[in-house]
């Protein structure tokens, strides 16, 4: 699903969700800004992970689009990019397995949220000092939803397990009323989270 494609929205509706991601945008700018200026390693970190996070809240509004009366978000376009914009670490391999998935729109920032702590996570912390690994995303559909699931092959959780990004991923789950899931996969560690979908109508 591509933004527009299709899309019954007016256009009085299509030209305020644009000026909310031109918004989303310049905010995610500021907070860079403040990033290169930041003194000391953990203030830039925590600026660039903020502007992350912002970013993935606006790449779940280019997703969305109006049919059959309701609002939907293409899943699976949504994670693909967000792995996209996402880029590993050299040396580091990501596989993609997407089954098509549209969820009701008022997930979708949420699962971008969900979506970019658990790769961003897998990227920043998995392989330290240069190691070389997999990242394994996919996403599935099952009878009463649909599964998110982020693996890698790397040193496990660390320093991760009481990170900021999990309390984030937790909240999330929460407030889509999923559960959550992590394995140690040894080696490496494997997030899954399920949620129940509030329909299981497709857009038509």
């Amino acid at each position: 699903m591509t933004e527009g494609h299709d899309d019954e929205r007016p256009p009085l509706l299509r030209e305020a969700d644009h000026r909310v991601r031109n918004d989303l945008q310049l905010i995610s700018s500021l907070v860079g800004l403040h990033a290169r200026r930041a003194e000391g390693e953990a203030a830039r970190t925590a600026f660039q992970a903020l502007g992350r996070r912002i970013g993935a809240v606006s790449l779940a509004s280019r997703h969305l689009v109006r049919r059959g009366g309701q609002e939907w978000t293409d899943a699976a376009a949504l994670v693909r990019d967000l792995a996209r914009d996402l880029s590993p670490p050299a040396g580091v391999g990501v596989e993609l397995v997407l089954e098509p998935v549209i969820i009701p729109a008022r997930q979708g920032a949420p699962l971008a949220l969900m979506a970019g702590e658990m790769i961003g996570n897998a990227f920043a912390h998995a392989f330290p000092d240069g190691r070389t690994g997999r990242v394994a995303v996919s996403l599935a559909r099952g009878p009463e939803g649909f599964t998110l699931s982020v693996g890698d092959d790397g040193v496990g959780m660390g320093a991760a397990a009481k990170g900021f990004g999990l309390t984030i991923l937790q909240l999330m789950t929460q407030q889509l009323r999923g559960t959550l899931t992590t394995t140690d996969a040894q080696p490496g560690v494997t997030h899954s989270v399920s949620v129940p979908m509030e329909t299981q109508a497709a857009p038509p």
